[in-house]
Protein backbone atom coordinates (compact mmCIF):
# COMPACT_ATOMS: atom_id res chain seq x y z
CA UNK A 1 0.00 0.00 0.00
CA UNK A 2 2.62 2.19 0.66
CA UNK A 3 6.14 3.17 2.66
CA UNK A 4 8.12 6.00 4.21
CA UNK A 5 12.12 5.82 5.46
CA UNK A 6 13.00 8.79 8.34
CA UNK A 7 16.78 8.90 9.72
CA UNK A 8 17.33 9.67 13.58
CA UNK A 9 20.11 10.39 14.60
CA UNK A 10 20.58 10.34 18.68
CA UNK A 11 24.50 10.36 19.10
CA UNK A 12 27.59 11.16 17.27
CA UNK A 13 28.29 8.84 14.80
CA UNK A 14 25.25 6.41 15.37
CA UNK A 15 22.36 6.72 12.74
CA UNK A 16 18.77 4.85 13.30
CA UNK A 17 16.79 4.05 10.24
CA UNK A 18 13.34 3.27 9.94
CA UNK A 19 11.74 1.59 7.55
CA UNK A 20 7.61 1.93 7.32
CA UNK A 21 5.68 -0.49 5.30
CA UNK A 22 1.75 -0.34 4.86
CA UNK A 23 0.10 -3.67 3.52
CA UNK A 24 -3.27 -4.56 2.35
CA UNK A 25 -4.29 -7.41 4.57
CA UNK A 26 -5.41 -9.16 1.23
CA UNK A 27 -2.17 -8.57 -0.62
CA UNK A 28 1.10 -10.74 -0.06
CA UNK A 29 2.45 -10.72 3.30
CA UNK A 30 5.41 -8.97 3.78
CA UNK A 31 8.52 -10.49 4.76
CA UNK A 32 10.63 -10.64 8.18
CA UNK A 33 13.48 -9.80 6.32
CA UNK A 34 14.18 -6.22 4.49
CA UNK A 35 17.02 -4.80 2.71
CA UNK A 36 18.19 -1.49 2.32
CA UNK A 37 20.92 0.44 0.72
CA UNK A 38 23.20 3.50 1.88
CA UNK A 39 24.89 5.24 -1.31
CA UNK A 40 27.51 8.26 -0.51
CA UNK A 41 26.95 11.79 -2.55
CA UNK A 42 29.01 9.69 -5.14
CA UNK A 43 26.42 7.24 -5.95
CA UNK A 44 28.79 4.87 -4.46
CA UNK A 45 27.38 2.07 -2.11
CA UNK A 46 28.61 2.46 1.29
CA UNK A 47 26.40 -0.39 3.23
CA UNK A 48 23.83 -3.21 2.71
CA UNK A 49 21.27 -3.62 5.46
CA UNK A 50 20.04 -6.33 6.37
CA UNK A 51 16.95 -5.54 8.81
CA UNK A 52 15.08 -8.22 10.57
CA UNK A 53 10.93 -7.65 12.02
CA UNK A 54 10.98 -7.51 15.32
CA UNK A 55 6.86 -8.42 15.86
CA UNK A 56 6.76 -7.34 19.69
CA UNK A 57 7.84 -4.22 18.85
CA UNK A 58 6.00 -0.58 18.31
CA UNK A 59 6.35 2.31 16.32
CA UNK A 60 8.51 5.12 17.81
CA UNK A 61 6.58 7.64 16.40
CA UNK A 62 2.79 6.12 15.85
CA UNK A 63 3.04 4.22 19.08
CA UNK A 64 1.32 1.12 17.33
CA UNK A 65 2.19 -2.88 17.02
CA UNK A 66 4.24 -3.85 14.58
CA UNK A 67 1.65 -6.25 12.60
CA UNK A 68 -1.54 -3.82 13.85
CA UNK A 69 -3.94 -2.13 11.90
CA UNK A 70 -4.07 1.43 10.37
CA UNK A 71 -6.32 3.45 13.25
CA UNK A 72 -9.43 5.41 11.74
CA UNK A 73 -9.35 3.44 8.95
CA UNK A 74 -12.37 1.74 6.98
CA UNK A 75 -10.13 -0.61 4.77
CA UNK A 76 -7.62 -2.77 6.47
CA UNK A 77 -4.35 -1.62 6.33
CA UNK A 78 -1.35 -2.81 8.57
CA UNK A 79 1.54 -1.63 9.65
CA UNK A 80 5.03 -2.88 9.58
CA UNK A 81 8.45 -1.21 10.19
CA UNK A 82 11.59 -2.35 10.32
CA UNK A 83 14.97 -0.50 12.18
CA UNK A 84 18.69 -0.62 11.49
CA UNK A 85 21.78 1.06 12.81
CA UNK A 86 23.67 3.04 10.49
CA UNK A 87 27.45 3.61 12.58
CA UNK A 88 29.44 6.72 10.15
CA UNK A 89 31.97 8.66 10.79
CA UNK A 90 32.72 10.14 8.11
CA UNK A 91 30.81 13.41 7.11
CA UNK A 92 28.62 14.28 3.86
CA UNK A 93 25.12 13.83 2.43
CA UNK A 94 23.63 10.10 2.10
CA UNK A 95 20.88 8.11 0.94
CA UNK A 96 19.62 5.06 2.24
CA UNK A 97 16.93 3.46 -0.73
CA UNK A 98 14.71 0.07 -0.90
CA UNK A 99 12.41 -1.12 -3.55
CA UNK A 100 10.21 -4.18 -3.66
CA UNK A 101 8.15 -5.55 -7.08
CA UNK A 102 5.19 -4.68 -7.66
CA UNK A 103 2.10 -2.46 -7.44
CA UNK A 104 -1.52 -2.99 -6.91
CA UNK A 105 -2.54 -3.88 -10.21
CA UNK A 106 -5.41 -2.24 -9.33
CA UNK A 107 -4.08 1.66 -9.00
CA UNK A 108 -5.20 3.56 -12.10
CA UNK A 109 -3.41 6.71 -11.95
CA UNK A 110 -0.02 4.95 -13.39
CA UNK A 111 0.02 2.60 -16.55
CA UNK A 112 0.74 -1.40 -15.58
CA UNK A 113 1.05 -0.51 -11.93
CA UNK A 114 1.12 -4.61 -11.56
CA UNK A 115 4.85 -4.69 -13.47
CA UNK A 116 6.36 -1.33 -11.40
CA UNK A 117 8.03 -1.59 -8.34
CA UNK A 118 7.81 0.70 -5.38
CA UNK A 119 11.07 3.03 -4.85
CA UNK A 120 11.35 4.66 -1.49
CA UNK A 121 14.47 6.66 -0.43
CA UNK A 122 15.61 8.84 1.99
CA UNK A 123 18.32 11.35 1.87
CA UNK A 124 20.09 12.35 4.82
CA UNK A 125 22.93 14.05 6.21
CA UNK A 126 26.36 12.93 8.39
CA UNK A 127 27.53 15.90 10.85
CA UNK A 128 30.02 14.92 13.45
CA UNK A 129 29.38 18.15 15.21
CA UNK A 130 25.84 18.34 15.96
CA UNK A 131 22.67 15.80 15.49
CA UNK A 132 21.07 15.81 12.20
CA UNK A 133 18.06 13.85 12.13
CA UNK A 134 15.84 14.05 8.66
CA UNK A 135 11.90 14.88 9.61
CA UNK A 136 9.33 12.37 9.91
CA UNK A 137 5.67 12.58 9.67
CA UNK A 138 3.89 12.72 12.92
CA UNK A 139 0.88 11.04 11.48
CA UNK A 140 -0.14 7.88 9.85
CA UNK A 141 -1.54 7.67 6.70
CA UNK A 142 -5.14 7.62 6.15
CA UNK A 143 -6.70 5.09 2.80
CA UNK A 144 -10.66 5.48 2.53
CA UNK A 145 -11.68 8.97 0.83
CA UNK A 146 -14.97 9.88 0.02
CA UNK A 147 -15.66 10.28 -3.91
CA UNK A 148 -17.75 13.65 -4.40
CA UNK A 149 -16.87 15.51 -1.46
CA UNK A 150 -14.12 18.15 -0.48
CA UNK A 151 -11.62 15.94 2.11
CA UNK A 152 -8.47 16.97 3.75
CA UNK A 153 -5.40 14.82 5.77
CA UNK A 154 -2.51 15.88 7.17
CA UNK A 155 0.53 14.22 7.52
CA UNK A 156 1.99 16.48 9.60
CA UNK A 157 5.56 16.40 8.50
CA UNK A 158 8.14 17.42 11.82
CA UNK A 159 11.09 18.06 12.92
CA UNK A 160 12.35 17.80 16.25
CA UNK A 161 15.44 20.18 15.79
CA UNK A 162 13.28 23.04 14.38
CA UNK A 163 15.11 22.68 10.90
CA UNK A 164 12.69 24.51 8.22
CA UNK A 165 10.77 22.38 6.60
CA UNK A 166 9.72 22.42 2.42
CA UNK A 167 6.95 20.60 1.74
CA UNK A 168 5.14 19.51 -1.73
CA UNK A 169 3.28 16.73 -4.12
CA UNK A 170 6.00 14.67 -5.77
CA UNK A 171 5.70 11.89 -8.28
CA UNK A 172 6.24 8.17 -7.15
CA UNK A 173 8.98 6.50 -8.05
CA UNK A 174 9.94 3.24 -9.42
CA UNK A 175 13.18 0.98 -9.15
CA UNK A 176 14.97 0.96 -13.08
CA UNK A 177 18.17 -1.19 -12.74
CA UNK A 178 21.10 1.37 -13.02
CA UNK A 179 18.86 4.16 -13.04
CA UNK A 180 20.77 7.55 -12.41
CA UNK A 181 19.08 8.40 -9.15
CA UNK A 182 20.23 5.33 -7.28
CA UNK A 183 18.11 2.87 -9.04
CA UNK A 184 15.00 5.44 -8.78
CA UNK A 185 13.26 6.63 -11.29
CA UNK A 186 9.53 8.85 -11.75
CA UNK A 187 7.08 6.81 -12.86
CA UNK A 188 6.58 8.05 -16.37
CA UNK A 189 3.09 8.21 -17.07
CA UNK A 190 2.01 9.07 -13.66
CA UNK A 191 -0.65 11.57 -12.98
CA UNK A 192 -2.82 12.95 -9.93
CA UNK A 193 -5.72 11.46 -9.87
CA UNK A 194 -9.18 12.73 -11.33
CA UNK A 195 -10.78 15.76 -9.31
CA UNK A 196 -14.03 17.59 -9.14
CA UNK A 197 -13.56 20.71 -11.23
CA UNK A 198 -11.56 23.69 -8.49
CA UNK A 199 -10.70 20.18 -6.04
CA UNK A 200 -7.55 19.09 -7.23
CA UNK A 201 -5.13 16.99 -4.68
CA UNK A 202 -2.83 20.03 -3.34
CA UNK A 203 -1.06 20.24 -0.29
CA UNK A 204 -1.21 23.33 2.10
CA UNK A 205 2.10 25.85 2.02
CA UNK A 206 1.69 27.04 5.61
CA UNK A 207 0.73 23.65 7.31
CA UNK A 208 1.32 20.58 4.92
CA UNK A 209 -1.99 19.45 5.02
CA UNK A 210 -3.52 17.38 1.85
CA UNK A 211 -6.90 18.89 0.11
CA UNK A 212 -9.09 16.73 -2.06
CA UNK A 213 -12.32 16.79 -3.83
CA UNK A 214 -11.62 13.13 -5.56
CA UNK A 215 -14.53 12.43 -8.41
CA UNK A 216 -13.91 8.56 -9.58
CA UNK A 217 -13.98 5.73 -7.08
CA UNK A 218 -10.81 3.92 -7.75
CA UNK A 219 -7.39 3.12 -6.33
CA UNK A 220 -4.51 5.99 -6.92
CA UNK A 221 -0.90 6.40 -5.31
CA UNK A 222 0.40 9.76 -4.39
CA UNK A 223 3.84 10.85 -3.33
CA UNK A 224 4.72 13.87 -0.56
CA UNK A 225 8.10 15.13 -0.29
CA UNK A 226 9.43 16.89 2.78
CA UNK A 227 12.87 18.91 2.48
CA UNK A 228 14.57 19.91 5.09
CA UNK A 229 16.61 22.72 5.34
CA UNK A 230 19.30 24.47 8.06
CA UNK A 231 20.99 27.94 7.83
CA UNK A 232 19.64 27.95 3.67
CA UNK A 233 21.21 24.61 2.66
CA UNK A 234 19.93 21.23 2.49
CA UNK A 235 19.85 18.31 4.62
CA UNK A 236 17.36 15.74 3.97
CA UNK A 237 14.43 14.65 2.47
CA UNK A 238 11.82 12.22 3.35
CA UNK A 239 9.07 10.64 0.81
CA UNK A 240 5.77 9.15 1.94
CA UNK A 241 4.75 6.97 -1.13
CA UNK A 242 1.26 5.84 -0.29
CA UNK A 243 -2.52 4.48 -1.53
CA UNK A 244 -5.60 6.22 -1.36
CA UNK A 245 -9.08 4.00 -2.02
CA UNK A 246 -12.03 6.19 -3.27
CA UNK A 247 -15.06 4.74 -1.94
CA UNK A 248 -18.71 5.80 -3.54
CA UNK A 249 -20.19 6.48 0.36
CA UNK A 250 -19.65 10.17 0.93
CA UNK A 251 -20.73 11.21 4.32
CA UNK A 252 -17.57 13.26 6.35
CA UNK A 253 -17.83 14.32 9.80
CA UNK A 254 -17.52 18.32 10.33
CA UNK A 255 -16.40 20.99 12.78
CA UNK A 256 -19.64 22.43 12.99
CA UNK A 257 -17.87 25.45 15.16
CA UNK A 258 -15.10 26.41 12.93
CA UNK A 259 -16.31 30.00 11.90
CA UNK A 260 -15.74 30.78 15.78
CA UNK A 261 -11.75 30.85 15.36
CA UNK A 262 -9.86 33.65 14.24
CA UNK A 263 -7.75 32.92 11.58
CA UNK A 264 -4.09 34.08 10.38
CA UNK A 265 -3.36 35.88 7.15
CA UNK A 266 -2.78 32.41 5.14
CA UNK A 267 -6.21 31.69 6.32
CA UNK A 268 -4.90 29.04 9.39
CA UNK A 269 -7.50 29.03 12.59
CA UNK A 270 -5.42 29.98 15.25
CA UNK A 271 -5.46 30.31 19.02
CA UNK A 272 -3.50 31.77 21.38
CA UNK A 273 -2.33 31.64 25.29
CA UNK A 274 0.74 32.82 27.57
CA UNK A 275 2.70 31.46 30.33
CA UNK A 276 0.79 29.40 32.71
CA UNK A 277 -2.41 30.37 31.63
CA UNK A 278 -4.67 27.22 30.46
CA UNK A 279 -5.87 27.24 27.01
CA UNK A 280 -9.48 25.83 26.80
CA UNK A 281 -11.44 25.44 23.92
CA UNK A 282 -14.22 23.10 22.40
CA UNK A 283 -14.35 21.86 19.17
CA UNK A 284 -17.78 20.52 18.12
CA UNK A 285 -18.22 17.75 15.73
CA UNK A 286 -21.41 16.59 13.73
CA UNK A 287 -22.34 13.81 11.14
CA UNK A 288 -25.59 12.97 10.67
CA UNK A 289 -24.86 9.62 9.15
CA UNK A 290 -23.31 8.20 12.04
CA UNK A 291 -24.03 7.88 15.61
CA UNK A 292 -20.64 6.59 16.01
CA UNK A 293 -17.44 9.47 15.92
CA UNK A 294 -13.92 9.35 16.98
CA UNK A 295 -11.44 11.91 17.86
CA UNK A 296 -7.64 12.03 17.55
CA UNK A 297 -5.43 14.25 18.44
CA UNK A 298 -2.27 14.55 16.42
CA UNK A 299 1.18 16.74 16.64
CA UNK A 300 4.38 17.32 18.73
CA UNK A 301 2.04 19.05 21.60
CA UNK A 302 -0.32 15.63 21.73
CA UNK A 303 2.64 13.42 21.84
CA UNK A 304 4.51 15.59 24.20
CA UNK A 305 5.62 13.48 27.47
CA UNK A 306 5.95 16.34 29.85
CA UNK A 307 3.23 18.27 29.13
CA UNK A 308 0.72 17.04 26.91
CA UNK A 309 -2.30 18.48 25.20
CA UNK A 310 -5.20 16.45 26.38
CA UNK A 311 -9.36 16.34 25.69
CA UNK A 312 -12.22 14.76 26.48
CA UNK A 313 -14.96 13.90 24.46
CA UNK A 314 -18.77 14.75 25.25
CA UNK A 315 -22.01 14.35 24.59
CA UNK A 316 -24.37 16.92 23.44
CA UNK A 317 -28.05 17.10 23.02
CA UNK A 318 -27.49 16.09 19.63
CA UNK A 319 -27.55 12.59 19.02
CA UNK A 320 -25.22 12.89 16.07
CA UNK A 321 -23.39 15.83 17.50
CA UNK A 322 -19.81 15.44 19.95
CA UNK A 323 -17.86 17.98 21.86
CA UNK A 324 -14.36 17.79 22.49
CA UNK A 325 -12.61 19.54 25.44
CA UNK A 326 -9.14 20.39 24.98
CA UNK A 327 -6.93 21.55 27.76
CA UNK A 328 -3.28 22.93 27.48
CA UNK A 329 -1.09 25.15 29.65
CA UNK A 330 1.96 25.83 28.39
CA UNK A 331 5.06 27.04 31.00
CA UNK A 332 8.24 29.02 30.29
CA UNK A 333 10.06 26.32 28.12
CA UNK A 334 7.46 26.26 25.38
CA UNK A 335 7.06 29.85 24.57
CA UNK A 336 8.35 30.75 20.72
CA UNK A 337 7.76 33.02 17.70
CA UNK A 338 6.78 29.89 15.84
CA UNK A 339 2.99 28.29 16.49
CA UNK A 340 2.58 24.73 17.32
CA UNK A 341 0.94 22.74 14.65
CA UNK A 342 -1.93 20.45 15.67
CA UNK A 343 -4.99 18.23 13.66
CA UNK A 344 -8.24 17.65 14.91
CA UNK A 345 -8.96 13.78 13.65
CA UNK A 346 -12.26 13.15 13.35
CA UNK A 347 -13.75 9.30 12.40
CA UNK A 348 -17.29 8.17 11.60
CA UNK A 349 -16.58 4.63 11.37
CA UNK A 350 -16.03 5.20 7.20
CA UNK A 351 -14.34 8.27 6.56
CA UNK A 352 -11.82 10.62 8.62
CA UNK A 353 -11.55 14.71 8.13
CA UNK A 354 -8.74 16.50 9.45
CA UNK A 355 -8.59 20.28 10.70
CA UNK A 356 -5.14 21.81 10.73
CA UNK A 357 -4.53 24.96 13.91
CA UNK A 358 -2.07 26.88 14.84
CA UNK A 359 -1.36 27.11 18.75
CA UNK A 360 0.89 30.32 19.57
CA UNK A 361 2.51 30.44 22.70
CA UNK A 362 3.75 33.56 24.55
CA UNK A 363 5.49 34.62 27.39
CA UNK A 364 3.32 37.24 29.39
CA UNK A 365 4.78 40.35 28.65
CA UNK A 366 3.78 39.79 25.48
CA UNK A 367 1.88 42.69 23.18
CA UNK A 368 -0.90 39.97 21.58
CA UNK A 369 -1.10 42.46 18.71
CA UNK A 370 2.96 42.17 18.22
CA UNK A 371 2.82 38.22 18.33
CA UNK A 372 3.62 36.36 15.21
CA UNK A 373 0.72 34.41 13.75
CA UNK A 374 1.92 34.32 10.38
CA UNK A 375 2.26 37.91 9.56
CA UNK A 376 5.91 38.09 9.81
CA UNK A 377 7.16 34.85 7.68
CA UNK A 378 7.51 34.49 3.94
CA UNK A 379 6.43 31.68 2.50
CA UNK A 380 6.86 29.49 0.38
CA UNK A 381 10.62 28.96 1.40
CA UNK A 382 12.26 27.79 -0.05
CA UNK A 383 9.98 29.09 -3.32
CA UNK A 384 11.18 29.53 -6.81
CA UNK A 385 11.26 32.97 -7.46
CA UNK A 386 7.99 33.98 -6.28
CA UNK A 387 6.78 34.29 -2.59
CA UNK A 388 4.57 36.74 0.12
CA UNK A 389 6.16 38.24 3.11
CA UNK A 390 3.50 38.86 5.53
CA UNK A 391 3.95 41.88 8.11
CA UNK A 392 1.54 43.34 10.66
CA UNK A 393 2.27 47.28 11.52
CA UNK A 394 0.31 49.05 14.40
CA UNK A 395 0.18 52.51 12.21
CA UNK A 396 0.25 53.06 8.56
CA UNK A 397 3.92 53.65 7.37
CA UNK A 398 6.44 53.49 4.79
CA UNK A 399 8.96 50.16 4.74
CA UNK A 400 11.53 49.26 2.78
CA UNK A 401 12.06 45.96 0.94
CA UNK A 402 16.18 44.64 0.06
CA UNK A 403 16.84 41.50 -1.86
CA UNK A 404 20.59 41.06 -2.21
CA UNK A 405 22.65 38.11 -2.79
CA UNK A 406 25.19 36.67 -0.31
CA UNK A 407 28.00 39.35 -1.26
CA UNK A 408 25.48 42.47 -0.27
CA UNK A 409 24.77 43.71 -4.21
CA UNK A 410 20.95 44.70 -4.07
CA UNK A 411 18.75 42.85 -6.69
CA UNK A 412 15.55 44.87 -6.30
CA UNK A 413 14.11 47.92 -3.74
CA UNK A 414 10.80 48.21 -2.71
CA UNK A 415 9.22 51.02 -0.59
CA UNK A 416 5.72 50.45 0.11
CA UNK A 417 3.28 52.08 2.10
CA UNK A 418 1.70 49.14 4.08
CA UNK A 419 -1.79 49.86 6.24
CA UNK A 420 -2.69 49.01 9.49
CA UNK A 421 -2.58 45.94 9.87
CA UNK A 422 -1.75 42.82 7.83
CA UNK A 423 -0.08 43.51 5.05
CA UNK A 424 0.63 40.84 1.88
CA UNK A 425 4.04 42.10 0.29
CA UNK A 426 4.31 39.83 -3.30
CA UNK A 427 7.81 39.40 -4.43
CA UNK A 428 8.22 37.91 -8.26
CA UNK A 429 11.30 37.60 -10.26
CA UNK A 430 13.34 35.30 -12.19
CA UNK A 431 15.78 34.79 -9.48
CA UNK A 432 18.55 31.69 -9.76
CA UNK A 433 18.87 28.93 -7.99
CA UNK A 434 20.78 30.21 -4.79
CA UNK A 435 20.62 32.05 -1.46
CA UNK A 436 19.47 35.24 -1.31
CA UNK A 437 18.95 37.77 1.58
CA UNK A 438 15.66 40.02 2.24
CA UNK A 439 15.61 43.37 3.91
CA UNK A 440 13.02 44.75 5.55
CA UNK A 441 13.45 48.73 7.37
CA UNK A 442 10.26 49.50 9.19
CA UNK A 443 10.26 53.00 10.51
CA UNK A 444 11.41 53.35 13.64
CA UNK A 445 14.75 51.75 12.58
CA UNK A 446 13.42 48.36 13.08
CA UNK A 447 15.34 46.12 10.66
CA UNK A 448 15.24 42.22 10.24
CA UNK A 449 16.72 39.94 7.30
CA UNK A 450 15.99 36.76 6.43
CA UNK A 451 17.00 34.24 3.99
CA UNK A 452 15.32 33.39 0.93
CA UNK A 453 16.30 29.83 -0.89
CA UNK A 454 15.20 29.73 -4.70
CA UNK A 455 15.02 26.81 -6.58
CA UNK A 456 14.37 26.73 -10.30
Amino acid sequence: MGGEIVVQNDQVGNHEILLTLYRDITGINLPNVQTMEVYDSNGGLVSTIISNLDSTAYHSVYGIQNGSLLPNNCYGTEIFFYKANFPCFTPGNYTVTWNNCCRNPSVVNIPNPGSISMFLKCDFTVDLTTTTSTPFFLSPPIVCVPVNSQWQYNPLPFDSESDSLSWSLGTPFDYVSGGSNLGGSPIAGYSLPPSLPGGDLSINPYTGELSWSASVVGNYVYTIICEEFRNGFKLGEIRRDMQFIVLANNNLPSLSNLNAFNTNANGVPFLETSTNTALNFDLYVIDSSSLFMSFDGLGELFTDSLNPMTYTINSTNNIFEKRIALNWTPTNNYVRSNPYIITSRLFNGTFSMDYTFFIYANDNTSDLLEIDKGFFKLFPNPNSGSFTKNIYVSAPQRVNFLISDLNGQILTERNVLLNEGVNNIIFGRNFKSGIYLLTTEKNGGEVTVEKVVVKN
